[in-house]
């Protein structure tokens, strides 16, 4: 794995980044949808108080994460997304994104809860969540429309006091 690198996103990613949240199978495991443009991810998660950190492998966007952090009576908290392009899932990105982000939540914002929302079906994506101690907190029932069938999605959260 030394040939990945983790870095923030810059404005010229947008095509690369859209590319990925358009292949198959990051829409199945995730709640992107179908034709995310360019222009969408050129605003997407770019608010003061998100981090969007990309996995990079030979000049090719490969992973990516946000860490959206909470605000006012929420700002010791945060919430992440990640999604692993489909040629490179069980290749340790996931690990290493997860690994870069919570680090940043623990250790420059010092967040105490960082939760995310994952489709019930999406075994290794729970797994590697539980592997850095985010634990169930609730099922949501039909949380999800994926190819005209309505699937749970799971809340799981890592709490850190």
């Amino acid at each position: 794995m030394t040939d990945l690198t983790i870095r923030a996103r810059e404005p010229s990613d947008a095509a690369a980044i859209a590319a990925l949240m358009n292949l198959p199978g990051v829409r199945h495991g995730t709640l992107r949808v179908p034709f995310v443009t360019k222009s969408f991810v050129e605003t997407w998660a770019t608010g003061p108080t998100n981090t969007f950190l990309l996995a990079v492998r030979h000049d090719t966007i490969i992973g990516v994460t946000v860490l959206m952090q909470g605000r006012d009576r929420t700002a010791h908290t945060g919430s992440i997304l990640l999604f692993v392009h489909d040629a490179h899932i069980n290749t340790g990105v996931g690990t290493a994104l997860l690994t870069e982000v919570l680090t940043l939540a623990d250790t420059v914002h010092g967040l105490r809860r960082v939760s995310l929302t994952v489709n019930a079906d999406n075994h290794g994506a729970i797994h590697l969540y539980r592997k850095f101690g985010f634990e169930t907190e609730g099922i949501l029932r039909g949380d999800v429309l994926r190819d005209g069938v309505f699937i749970d999605s799971i809340t799981m959260a890592r709490l850190r006091f």
